[in-house]
């Protein structure tokens, strides 16, 4: 399955390198990643520099700097299973659709959106009552993906939900 990575922004140099503005959350994630794809064209990774929210990558087939000017603004993609995600980090893709239940097996409702403020994302759930949370470490107990089971902490949880009116 292929997943967006980022956004050629610009060419890089004269060797044909070009920089990514990144859509994942973190640019050293696609150090794993061997095959891009732009377009209907694949380019094995030659190279691959993260710098903050940008990567560079060296690609093949593109060799000069005119090259990589014409990918400016093209979206790309990779593997999803190429890319490395630290432990305890998921794909929001992965997250929606999981049941929530709290530690009592009490369910809270299904995943339908996540919304990202920084501090911490924060899961909207719509069940018998609708309802959001942040997504807090002493709060977490479980996230199984496979079985889209995302288990919390029951007494954490009544101190941090908001239910909507």
């Amino acid at each position: 399955m292929k997943i967006e990575i980022g956004k050629i922004t610009k060419a890089q140099g004269i060797k044909g390198e070009v920089k990514l503005l990144c859509y994942v959350d973190d640019a050293h994630m696609l150090k794993g990643v061997k095959t891009v794809y732009i377009g209907q064209n694949s380019h094995k990774v030659l190279k691959c520099r993260p710098d903050g929210h940008f990567c560079y990558l060296l690609l093949e087939g593109i060799a000069d700097r005119n090259t990589a000017e014409s990918l400016r603004e093209w979206v790309v993609y990779a593997e999803k299973d190429s890319l490395m995600l630290d432990e305890g980090r998921y794909f929001i893709e992965d997250l929606l659709g999981c049941t929530v239940v709290l530690s009592n097996g009490a369910k809270v409702g299904k995943v339908v959106d996540i919304l990202q403020y920084g501090a911490a994302d924060v899961y909207v759930c719509e069940g018998e009552k609708n309802v959001s949370f942040p997504f807090l470490k002493d709060l977490v107990l479980s996230v199984d993906i496979r079985r889209q089971l995302i288990t919390l902490d029951e007494k954490r949880f009544e101190e941090v939900c908001v239910y909507e009116d």
